[in-house]
């Protein structure tokens, strides 16, 4: 066999799951069962049609082989675990969904957001069956990971000092937030109160009066969350976080010097971009120097840095623990391992 083969098989081994174990019979709209739940032919290929709107090239062969065997794969794995939050009780709520769903909505107009599930094979049904399934999985490994996870002083101590170096500051560096509105009525954006300028006037009425609620007290980081029309950082109360003094420069000169006249906490004046209308906060500054572990910024970052690399490990032996307790019969990739079984073995 050629290297592409060699891959195929070893894939389709895995995959399978125990290929020496006599499956039942399947059926021909099935292509996978878990622990007796089916996962019908018709929603891998519901998948592959949504993964293949944004290949380069549509995937023929053995690549398309490959997309659908990835695919199975994670509709396996996703079975296997939203099983385990039934038993759990820890399925996503109706209200949860709708809440998940709406979020996405805002993203973009409804006939845009329509017209890509309709391009993609998606109905609005179909987007809520997936949102379940991953608030459920979420939910899940909430419950069973993250709760598991407990980082000591002890390990904090031994990253800072075997990564010293990388809290030492060369320049200064400041954290930054923005509230931004644009008068592009077909800019995507996102915030909590699906609030959007749809013209200039609109636009500029709109950030005036984001402005005045700073200045009658309002916290900046809810505002953000609540008016701020960029998509990126309005959930994040606007914060764009740290940025070298080196870099400011690509911000242009107008937006480089508010930035360096704000004092820590303070905000700049309503400001006219190209884009539209923003205002920049300065959340925090760090001055060039070696950065000490009692700094309760490091504590944050270290802590982050361990939560993250034990959330991966747990995650990883959790669903490997799960995979093993299941009973699955992977019938796509039995039927192509036969394919390829019957194909004549190629000489050297």
């Amino acid at each position: 066999m050629d290297q592409a083969k060699w891959i195929l098989a070893a894939i389709f081994l895995v995959a399978a799951g125990a290929l020496g174990c006599q499956p039942s019979a399947p059926n021909p709209q099935v292509a996978a069962r878990v622990n007796g739940k089916d996962i019908l032919r018709v929603e891998v290929e519901k998948y592959y049609n949504f993964r293949a709107q944004d290949a380069a090239e549509k995937p023929s062969g053995e690549v398309a082989k490959l997309l659908r065997m990835e695919i199975i794969r994670e509709l396996i794995e996703s079975e296997i675990m939203v099983q385990r939050a039934e038993q759990l009780k820890l399925l996503a709520s109706e209200s949860e969904v709708e809440e998940s769903l709406a979020a996405l909505k805002v993203r973009s107009a409804p006939e845009e957001f329509q017209a890509d599930l309709e391009r993609r094979g998606f109905s609005e049904q179909d987007l809520r069956k997936e949102i379940s399934r991953n608030l459920s999985i979420q939910k899940l490994m909430e419950n069973q990971v993250n709760s598991r996870i407990a980082i000591t002083e002890a390990e904090v101590s031994s990253f800072y000092e075997a990564n010293k170096e990388s809290f030492n500051i060369t320049e200064t560096q400041y954290r930054i937030g923005q509230i931004a509105v644009s008068p592009d009525p077909d800019a995507p954006f996102a915030n909590l109160n699906n609030d959007k300028a749809r013209n200039d006037d609109q636009a500029s009425k709109k950030i005036q009066l984001l402005a005045s609620k700073l200045e009658a007290g309002e916290e900046f980081q809810q505002v953000a969350r609540d008016y701020s029309e960029d998509l990126q950082t309005a959930r994040l109360g606007g914060d764009l976080g740290y940025h070298p003094a080196s870099t400011l420069d690509r911000l242009g000169p107008q937006l480089k010097q508010a930035i360096l006249r704000l004092n820590v906490g303070e905000a700049t004046s309503v400001i006219r971009a190209p884009d539209g209308y923003m205002i920049l906060k300065l959340i925090g500054k760090r001055e060039p120097g070696q950065r000490e572990l009692e700094d309760p910024e490091v504590q944050q970052s270290i802590r982050q840095e361990l939560g993250n690399r034990k959330r991966q490990l747990l995650s990883t032996v959790f669903t490997a623990q799960l995979r093993s307790e299941s009973r699955v019969e992977n019938f796509l990739a039995q039927e192509i391992w036969a394919e390829y079984s019957a194909t004549p073995e190629e000489t050297p």
